[in-house]
């Protein structure tokens, strides 16, 4: 909702500067071709594909690496189970309902509130605790089967990295000051066409508001990249999803044996 509220103020803010501009504020041809066409006008595009450009980046680079991570999250899960193949029956039990449990968490209530607040669950903080807890209490005995239990806490710990980084990566986004400069720049870019229009010239016009209309919707688009978890790159739990599904088929061999 602030988003809509931000983008129709900056629509407001072009159309209503290129009216003003078109009939109250137009320059002079020698300050057109001066000051306004040879130093504001540049330094105002330069502004605007510094911010925007940087915008971009940043924000494939917090999606990436987002996707990196909750692909590493899932590894970890899927890890986590098949290292509990090798205990005693009611253990295995036990750690693989919660980790079931747990990543059923993630999606259900995860990630809806990454999306809607950009934070994590206190549910899922609650199921990863006792998933822990199911795993902590496993002893290394001196049989084959230490080993696997080793593995279990480790694959816990990264868990829980994992977690910690999908809970920073859930808050990223495009810094505001990078937003606010290229919203500014890109209003001086839409209306300064206007201003140094001759009276009467029609095509001028027209390519004035195609001008308008191509950075709006640039700057639309950088308004609208969201973080690695909402609007445009959204990383969605269909890695998560992969690991439950491939649990329930590992369930189903196991029990077949």
């Amino acid at each position: 909702m602030m988003t809509l509220a931000l983008v129709l103020l900056l629509l407001f803010a072009m159309v209503g500067g290129a009216v003003l501009a078109a009939r109250r504020f137009r320059v002079s041809d020698e300050s057109s071709g001066g000051a306004v066409g040879v130093v504001i006008a540049p330094c105002a595009l330069a502004l605007y594909l510094v911010a925007a450009a940087m915008g971009v980046v940043i924000a494939w680079e917090d999606y990436t690496a987002a996707e990196d991570g909750v692909a590493a999250e899932a590894g970890a899960a899927q890890a986590l189970y098949w290292s509990t193949t090798a205990f005693p029956q009611d253990e295995a039990e036990v750690v693989r309902d919660q980790l079931r449990h747990y990543l059923t968490t993630v999606v259900e209530e995860d990630w809806p509130r990454m999306e809607r607040d950009g934070e994590l669950s206190a549910e899922g903080d609650d199921a990863l605790a006792v998933l822990a807890a199911s795993v902590r209490v496993l002893s290394v005995s001196d049989t084959g089967d230490g080993l696997d239990r080793l593995t279990a806490r480790q694959e816990i710990t990264n868990l829980s990295d994992a977690r910690i980084e999908r809970g920073n990566a859930a808050g990223d986004g495009i810094p505001s000051i990078l937003l606010v400069i290229a919203a500014v720049s890109a209003v001086a870019l839409a209306v300064l066409p206007f201003v140094m229009i001759e009276r009467g010239a029609k095509v001028a016009y027209f390519w004035a508001s195609v001008n308008l209309v191509f950075v709006f919707a640039t700057t639309l688009l950088l308004f609208y990249l969201g973080t690695p978890f909402t609007e445009v790159l959204a990383n969605d739990p269909e890695g998560i999803e992969a690991a439950l599904a491939a649990f329930d088929l590992a369930d189903d061999a196991i029990g077949a044996r």
